[in-house]
């Protein structure tokens, strides 16, 4: 296997370095060991000196690339040292750099609508306290509704039930092909593929169709609004027969396949839990932070009014949810964790939105997203027998292969020849690159795309 500098790959540095590690439960997944101190850009360079174009981006972690200069500096101040040595539980013991933090996000980087945020370290963590945030708000309502003090401690006869675990009897409904996380409260709304539920207990949570669009756009535009009227109808059946506290989606499902849904649905899905009452939550841990051409992709589906709840992780460097202000969780411990926000990841994070504006990287997201989705879709012309339904909305781009072992063979082809890609999905291949893509990268990318589906079409 030949990588982009000429050398063998595996070489023996990263074959010798794949076989350590054994000790961690998932380094049987570990495909690459890269040196993180020559890599640079959207260039990754392993322990043997093979370079990759990185479309990967660790799963969409990645925003900037590799030692990009404004991260270097920012890990490097004196701020970040004192951040990462002292750590704090923010709701009682902070810094004016949390505080200025926190502000100039919700002043300048939240979804439109969105007042409040909550922090956590991770996108999954983020989803897991949206939904207690989303149950919290319902039980308060439900309580203000019957004419009862919002507040549970209130309600002393209650207690014993709550503690017993009876819990709330509403549900959160989410769609098939979801995915929001690993954790029991989020993998019950997780819909994606049956190994992350397998032996896991859930909660009895419905489940309504997702109405991923078919492409090219213009060839399917009426089984497409089927699909969303018959999405819509659905989500309204479960809204007038259950107790429902939340309805849960995804901009783009990136795990289920990097579907996409039109703008129609979520405006529908919007008005629909706007007149229930029924907190809608965005999760946007794949999307946020300028994938898709905004900085967070609700912002583009010009819904009638701001979700209540949007999640976010990855990019963003920490993890957490903004939330409208009417959706604000102020009774003392009932939305709490220890750290509730990591002041160095957050010196991180400023210095990636920061960088984001500075450089235009939205607009270049844009643009570059559709001269690479023009590429591919003069692939399909080219290999209509492999590739299809190349799909994209800023530089979250995907295609399909007819079958799992196809789209398999071609991420192994395109690493072999310097460029990694990933996966989601039974059959789709998914690009994540970083915002710092070029042009003459995205060229590089698709004569190593040709090549390997001129390859595989040769062999099958």
């Amino acid at each position: 296997m030949v990588g982009r500098h000429g050398g063998q790959w595996p070489g023996p540095r990263v074959s010798e370095a794949l076989r350590r590690g054994r000790g961690d439960l998932q380094a049987g997944y570990r495909t690459l060991v890269f040196d993180d101190a020559r890599s640079s850009g959207s260039t990754l360079v392993d322990l043997d000196g093979n370079e990759f174009l990185d479309l990967f981006s660790s799963f969409g972690l990645g925003a900037l690339g590799y030692q990009h200069p404004a991260l270097v500096e920012a890990a490097s101040s004196d701020a970040h040292v004192r951040a990462a040595a002292n750590p704090t539980s923010t709701p009682f013991l902070t810094t004016t750099d949390w505080l200025d933090f926190v502000d100039d996000v919700v002043a300048h980087y939240a979804p439109r609508g969105m007042s409040q945020a909550f922090f956590v370290d991770s996108g999954g963590e983020g989803v897991d306290q949206a939904l207690k945030a989303a149950y919290l708000r319902h039980g308060e309502r439900t309580r203000v509704a019957a004419g009862q003090d919002p507040s549970p401690l209130a309600h002393p006869d209650r207690w014993a039930g709550w503690l017993a675990n009876a819990g709330s009897p509403a549900v959160v409904l989410s769609f098939e092909g979801a995915f929001h996380g690993r954790g029991l409260g989020p993998l019950s709304a997780t819909r994606s593929r049956p190994m992350h539920k397998a032996d896991q207990p859930a909660f009895p949570w419905p489940v309504a169709p997702f109405p991923a669009l078919r492409w090219p756009l213009e060839r399917h535009a009426d089984e497409n609004e089927r699909a969303t009227e018959a999405s819509l109808a659905a989500v309204d059946r479960v809204l007038g027969t259950s107790e429902v506290a939340a309805v849960i989606v995804e901009p783009i499902q990136s795990e289920g396949g990097d579907r996409h849904a039109a703008p129609a649905f979520f405006q529908g899905l919007r008005r629909l839990t706007a007149a229930a009452g029924v907190s809608l939550i965005v999760d946007e841990v794949q999307t946020g932070v300028g994938l898709t051409g905004e900085l967070w992709a609700t912002d583009g589906l010009d819904l009638p009014s701001p979700p209540d709840f949007v999640c976010f992780g990855k990019k963003m460097q920490l993890g957490g949810f903004f939330c409208a202000a009417d959706a604000s969780i102020t009774r003392f411990g009932r939305l709490y964790q220890t750290r509730n926000g990591d002041r160095a990841r957050a010196i991180l994070a400023r210095a990636t939105l920061e960088t984001i504006a500075r450089d235009g990287l939205l607009a270049k997201a844009r643009r570059l997203g559709a001269t690479f989705l023009s590429g591919l879709v003069a692939l399909g012309e080219r290999f209509p027998g492999l590739v299809t339904e190349p799909r994209g909305r800023g530089l979250a781009l995907a295609f399909d292969l007819p079958d799992t072992a196809l789209r398999d063979a071609f991420n192994r082809g395109t690493l072999r020849r310097g460029v990694f890609t990933t996966y989601c999905g039974p059959r789709t291949v998914r690009l994540r690159p970083h915002l710092i893509l070029t042009e003459s990268e995205i060229d590089q990318a698709l004569a190593v795309f040709h090549d390997t589906l001129t390859e595989l079409a040769c062999a099958t």
